[in-house]
This record gives structure tokens, C-alpha cells and sequence, in this order.
């Protein structure tokens, strides 16, 4: 028997703390969608893993504190703060996701994430060294 729904997006949101890519694409299916609100859709395993190499790259360690997860079947909807880390300094971001997985391997079919890109940009403008 696989894991339910709401245990597989919880298993995920925690391996974003090793921000290991084979860790991390190993909760998706092979056809599974990503739907990035501000950097796009990414399609199948392979474009899911490339985006998780880059996203890793960029920031090295995510703790996921999920303040609200509800689940139905096999659909989670997390509210939840990412904190990590740029340029040194603590970054964190509020992010609501919406994940649909499957009821026969656990895995994660799709993955919708929304958040607001302008706060993002005015934070990291703000860590800009003055020119």
C-alpha cells in the first residue's frame, strides 16, 4: 500500500531541506506536471528534474513551515513560508501549493505553486549593493 496523499506532499516538503535532485524528482510520476506560477510549466521527468537542478542550485537548502495542508484524496493544498537563504541573508516566502498525487504509486501528477513574484523582486533589489 503506498503512502496517502498528505504523506507524500509532507515526505517532499522535507527533503527540500537536502535539496537533493534525484531525492526530490523521486516524488513524481514520469508524465507529472509542474506548474511554477512565475518561471512556467515544466513537463515530464525530465524537464521536472532540470528545473530542480536549477532551483537547487540558486538556493542550497528550503525549510518548508506548512501552516495549513488540506487534503481530499488524493489533492493536498499546502499554505506554507520557504526560508532559505541569499546572498547570506534570510529569505523567506510565503508560497500556497496545490498537489494532485496518485493513488496507486504515491506519486505527485501535479504540482501548482503560487506566490508573488514582485515581492520576491523587491526583496533581492534590496540586497543589492548600491551602484
Amino acid at each position: 500500500m503506498s503512502d496517502s496523499a498528505e504523506s507524500v506532499v509532507r515526505k517532499f516538503l522535507g527533503a527540500w531541506k537536502r535539496s537533493d535532485p534525484d531525492e526530490l524528482v523521486s516524488f513524481f510520476s514520469d508524465d507529472a506536471v509542474w506548474t511554477d506560477s512565475s518561471r512556467g510549466v515544466f513537463r515530464g521527468i525530465d524537464a521536472i528534474r532540470a528545473e530542480l537542478q536549477s532551483a537547487v542550485k540558486m538556493v542550497p537548502s528550503v525549510a518548508c513551515d506548512v501552516k495549513t495542508l488540506v487534503a481530499n484524496a488524493g489533492t493536498v493544498i499546502t499554505e506554507r513560508v520557504d526560508s532559505f537563504r541569499v546572498q547570506g541573508e534570510p529569505f523567506d516566502l510565503e508560497v500556497a501549493g496545490v498537489f494532485e498525487v496518485d493513488s496507486n504509486g504515491g506519486r505527485i501528477n501535479s504540482w501548482r505553486e503560487y506566490y508573488d513574484r514582485k515581492s520576491i523582486e523587491d526583496r533581492l533589489a534590496s540586497l543589492a549593493p548600491p551602484s
